[in-house]
């Protein structure tokens, strides 16, 4: 019952979010990171914070397993939305609800096959939105030689054993596409960690934070208890008068 009101609520309150744009989105492509595939993250925020809740919709990858769908509290607390996913011929499109101007989507996808040695993949973002500032980040798999990417004028930067490349562009349009085409030798197929990872700061909550939702929820309860109620007086009442007719 809980999930059925969760999205009730949220498509009544929500609205469009066709001509809202970013303000600030870091996309993370990290090949091999935790799992034999590759790990992407999109994190930022919405600007125009008086707009909110919303329902809007990002590309992602064809074939991508999300991990997280999440709009992130003014005080840094995730809350994981039900969100639906669409496959079209070029992208899978997530539909989700947001109640925060900030988001944050994590999700694998395999464009490879490990168990050869040399692998490559081209890797679409194309913006649903207005993105002030959008900053990429793609890392190396450790244990990998040979790499490189296209568009080659990344910044490097090295990490301990994590080498990054960081790219920037400002005034992202909505319907702009950047491809990235990155290759690499590998012998092995183990992820570059072990555990699973996770960037959030704060316990996940699979609700909406909404004092709105929550009085919806309160008035169906109190409907449904009224209701079962009503019927266990009556049927109280139609048994103590049949008693009474027995013993007329």
């Amino acid at each position: 019952m809980s999930f059925a009101i969760v999205c009730t609520a949220l498509s009544a309150y929500a609205i469009g979010a066709d001509n809202l744009s970013i303000g600030r989105m870091q996309v993370s492509i990290w090949p091999e990171y935790d799992d034999p595939s590759v790990l992407a993250i999109y994190d930022g925020r919405f600007e125009d914070v008086t707009s909110f809740p919303i329902k809007t919709t990002f590309l992602l990858p064809k074939g991508s397993i999300i991990n997280d769908a999440c709009s992130l509290s003014h005080e840094g607390q995730h809350f994981c939305q039900l969100y639906s996913v669409r496959q079209t011929t070029e992208f899978d499109e997530i539909e989700l609800y947001l109640p925060y101007p900030n988001f944050y989507l994590s999700f694998h996808f395999t464009p490879f096959d490990v168990s050869v040695e040399k692998r490559s993949f081209r890797y679409r973002i194309k913006a649903n939105h207005l993105i002030d500032k959008l900053e990429i980040d793609i890392q190396q798999p450790l244990r990998s030689t040979e790499f490189n990417i296209s568009p080659g004028d990344g910044q490097l930067n090295v990490e301990g054993e994590e080498t990054h490349y960081h790219y920037t562009y400002d005034e992202f349009d909505t319907g702009r596409e950047q491809v990235f085409d990155i290759g690499y030798a590998k012998k092995d197929q183990k992820p570059s960690m072990d555990i699973k990872y996770s960037r959030m700061s704060g316990p996940k909550v699979f609700s909406s934070p909404y004092e709105t939702q929550r009085n919806i929820r309160t008035i169906l309860y109190l409907i449904f208890g009224t209701g079962i109620g009503g019927v266990m007086v009556i049927t109280f009442w139609l048994l103590k008068s049949r008693k009474r007719a027995a013993a007329v």
